[in-house]
């Protein structure tokens, strides 16, 4: 049977890097290596990696980093999907968020 974990959060330490929006009362780091880590120790095959708004805000490119570094391993879910997907033009999906895109930048 597969296990796949419904929500899990990962992070990196606060620096100019990857600076943090907001500091949680939350460990100071909770890498995408220390999470898959954690994930083969107790046996779990996958995980959905929800970004941490709080302190990423719509940058979504660390979650986007750890799921490129843990293929098969690691889905995700952001607020913001601009930078995890390129949808072509031609598709109602894309006209939809370049239309989305423009107004919000007006």
């Amino acid at each position: 049977m597969t296990i796949v974990d419904s929500q899990v959060h990962a992070y990196e330490a606060n620096t100019p890097k990857r600076p943090w929006y907001s500091v949680p009362n939350w460990p100071d780091h909770v890498t995408g290596d220390e999470m898959v880590a954690a994930m083969d120790k107790v046996g779990v095959d996958g995980a959905i990696f929800i970004s941490a708004f709080s302190m990423y805000r719509y940058d979504a490119s660390y979650a986007v980093e750890v799921q490129r570094a843990h293929p098969g391993r690691i889905a995700i879910v952001s607020r913001s999907t601009r930078t995890m997907l390129k949808w072509p033009m031609s598709s109602p999906t894309g006209r939809r968020r370049r239309a989305q895109s423009e107004s919000a930048s007006c």
